[in-house]
């Protein structure tokens, strides 16, 4: 956490298996197995790798909402806990995470002023959303051309944008040959029930 009043900054849930990346963990990106390559030319999975990645606050900015990217899990927090720096505020937080279930493998995430919090799906070719109101999660759009979706955007437009990053196809990744293909891309699509950007100032 940073106060961008004070300069100050504290830390929250550090090392706790809700920010951590799933021991194991594989995802699948257009049918191919996805794992990382060490220091040392080795093939790993991501658990160690990626934590948590995509984060998005609600509409009110009362919850914060988070993924690690070697994980299918949606978490949450109150962020009252996460501001909290008393004695026992560790206990607290830890205390207060919810799973919110499963939602698909996703790196950035986003909320529109619906509430709604649009999550990528890598393995499925498609955008989720998670609609905090009732819990449910549902495809919002798919496309054979969607791979590693990412930094996702809701504007002042109307339209939710975001890039397909080919991460998974750099010289990071098993073979260890760098596979991306231009060109590089930008997308939006509507968002669903005139949703528009949320402005919490």
């Amino acid at each position: 956490m940073v106060d961008l009043g004070t300069g100050e900054s504290w830390r929250h849930l550090d090392n706790t298996l809700e920010v951590r990346g799933t021991r194991g963990f594989v995802p699948f990106v257009w049918a191919e197995a996805v794992y990382r390559l060490s220091a040392l030319d080795q093939v790993i999975t991501f658990a160690g790798d990626f934590g948590a990645d995509g984060i998005a606050l609600s509409a009110d900015g009362e919850t914060l909402f988070w993924t690690a990217v070697g994980s299918r899990t949606l978490y949450s927090i109150p962020t009252e806990r996460l501001r909290d720096r008393s004695l026992t505020s560790e206990i607290l937080a830890e205390a207060s995470v919810v799973s919110r279930g499963e939602k698909g493998v996703s790196d950035g995430m986003e909320t529109d002023s619906n509430g709604l919090i649009y999550a990528g799906n890598i393995e499925n070719n498609a955008i989720n959303i998670y609609n905090p109101a009732n819990g449910t999660v549902q495809v919002f759009a798919r496309d054979p051309r969607l791979g590693w979706t990412d930094t996702f955007a809701v504007a002042n437009d109307g339209y939710v944008y975001f890039t397909v990053n080919q991460l998974w196809r750099t010289k990071s990744y098993y073979p260890g040959t760098d596979r991306r293909v231009k060109p590089w891309v930008l997308f939006r699509t509507k968002c669903p029930g005139n949703g528009t950007k949320v402005n919490l100032l």
